[in-house]
């Protein structure tokens, strides 16, 4: 009777270790996924659609996916190791190597955040009063400086003919 038990244990046993090794051999082979999301850096943090993001290992492999409406990305199936992700588009500061690391049967969420380039239509959006304002003071201290320098030029000339 205890041969059989211990028979039996030994049954139970190997089964547990076949069933923990297989799950983990599928898990090896299913990768991680690395997901996020694409906003803007002002304080409404506007979600940012047609972000090209490129997601690099260290082997120089490419994952590339694209932001959708809301600014949403993922990537499935990326096999384990580090990576740097990378998100490029136009009108936009591109942001370089933000690194992650990708565990199988991970899910990988990375936020992420672009500075939107100006332009000189922003730049005169943003500061076009003020720099209108600069703009004509200067012009008005350089012709001031000009006609003082004219006016004491020729008063030292008048002074010299005396």
């Amino acid at each position: 009777m205890s041969r059989l038990i211990r028979a039996l244990m030994c049954i139970i046993c190997a089964g547990i270790s076949v069933s923990l090794a297989f799950p983990q051999d599928a898990l090896a082979n299913q990768g991680g996924i690395v997901r996020g999301r694409i906003t803007d850096t002002t304080e409404m943090q506007h979600r940012i659609e047609g972000v090209r993001v490129v997601i690099l290992a260290v082997d120089s492999t490419e994952y590339t996916t694209t932001t959708d409406a809301n600014g949403d990305y993922e990537h499935t199936d990326i096999p384990a190791g580090r990576y740097l992700v990378s998100i490029y588009k136009e009108g936009y500061s591109d942001r370089l190597g933000k690194p992650v690391t990708v565990v199988n049967g991970g899910d990988h969420f990375v936020l992420l955040k672009m500075t939107k380039k100006d332009n000189i239509a922003d730049f005169f959006r943003k500061f076009g009063v003020v720099f209108w304002l600069l703009f004509f003071c200067g012009i008005t201290a350089l012709v001031t400086f000009l006609f003082t320098k004219r006016w004491m030029a020729e008063k030292v000339t008048n002074n010299r003919r005396r």
